[in-house]
């Protein structure tokens, strides 16, 4: 048995804004279907581990008593904090700290991980998140898609072009080789019913979504490859190539595809 890979802890630093305004939500229907499932009592607690700018904590912050949010990247942290705060969001505590590291009191009804599961060390976090949860509670692992990946035209090309600057900024090396292969290896599902989860199963869900240069240029900077701590100083070719790519399919500049969101539910079965 190997162990999971190791992602730097730098990655998303300045992407705060970014990921807040260019990432799509998740869709209602999600968080919805989620609620229904576990179920959510209306009395309970949430934790968002890894939780970004608060993509998962603030729209289920109405669906319970309490929500703790941790990140392990200080400005997402400061930034969630402060527009949960302009939303009257008042019942969510932000926390810096890692998945890995952060002391927590009580016990929780639902624990949810969007877009992360698998950059933490999952067999650590996922005893951890066993740990914390209330009998019969569940954890959700929440996935959403890149605009670019896909099958249209558009997708493809703006792909090709999103591996060219990764290749000519030499970013290929901010993931650790292999990381798809060892998911592969040991999937989600595996490492959890180790932990003692009973895995409830895939839920899928999808948006149609509009994009044009600049939102998939904001989708590129919030992410751990093509930020503008990697692009710096070439933001104005790299946006104008995106540009210029676009507009060779569309002469509008907005192409559509349809975005998946899914979610991975797994219970802690009650105490006999």
């Amino acid at each position: 048995m190997t162990g999971d890979p190791e992602f730097r802890t730098d990655l998303y630093r300045g992407t705060a804004p970014f990921y807040d305004r260019f990432r799509p939500p998740y869709p209602d229907a999600l968080f919805d279907d989620l609620r229904a499932r576990l179920p959510v009592s209306g009395n309970g607690r949430l934790l968002d581990l890894a939780c970004g700018t608060g993509q998962i904590a603030i729209p289920m912050a109405p669906f319970f008593r309490e929500v703790v949010a941790v990140d392990q990247e200080a400005e997402s942290v400061a930034y969630g904090r402060t527009k949960a705060g302009t939303l009257a969001t008042p019942n969510i505590t932000w926390i810096d700290g890692t998945a890995e590291g952060v002391e927590l009191d009580g016990s929780f009804e639902l624990i949810a991980v969007g877009n992360a599961f698998h950059r933490l060390n999952r067999r650590l976090v996922a005893e951890r998140i066993f740990s914390w949860l209330q009998p019969r509670g569940g954890l959700a692992l929440l996935w959403s898609a890149t605009p670019w990946h896909g099958d249209q035209p558009w997708q493809r090309a703006i792909a090709e072009r999103i591996e060219e600057w990764t290749r000519r900024l030499d970013a290929s090396d901010r993931v650790p080789p292999g990381w798809e292969e060892a998911m592969a290896r040991e999937p989600h599902e595996e490492i959890l019913r180790r932990a003692g989860f009973a895995y409830a199963g895939r839920f899928d869900f999808s948006v149609q979504e509009a994009w044009d240069a600049p939102s998939l240029c904001g989708f590129a900077y919030s992410t751990s490859i093509l930020n503008l701590a990697v692009v710096g100083d070439k933001r104005d070719a790299f946006e104008r190539d995106i540009e210029g790519c676009l507009l060779g399919f569309e002469s509008t500049g907005t192409v559509t595809n349809t975005l998946a969101y899914v979610y991975d539910l797994a219970t802690k079965p009650r105490l006999k």
